[in-house]
């Protein structure tokens, strides 16, 4: 994602595909590079109707080199697995 991506940009495309939980921007590595979206929907097939609009396809910006990358996330396995939650970003 751009470095300069705003949630309200990011929710403005998402909520299309479904209600949104929450948004969690993180910056990229190293610092100033672009940046990566947990989006969190409220459950359904919101997180797989983004990706299959979305993936590959959608750019932010018009000048974007690259359209953005989607994906359902995977929890960590320290963790214990969120029962019904959709990611994609």
């Amino acid at each position: 994602l751009p470095v300069d991506i705003t949630e309200e940009e990011i929710r403005t495309v998402f909520k299309t595909y479904g209600g949104i939980r929450d948004i969690y921007i993180i910056d990229g590595k190293p610092a100033g590079t672009n940046k990566v979206a947990f989006v969190e929907f409220d459950g359904g097939d919101g997180a797989q109707r983004a990706i299959h609009a979305l993936n590959d396809e959608y750019r932010f910006r018009h000048d974007s080199e690259k359209p953005i990358r989607l994906s359902i996330a995977q929890p960590k396995h320290s963790q214990p697995q969120a029962q019904g939650r959709s990611w994609g970003g």
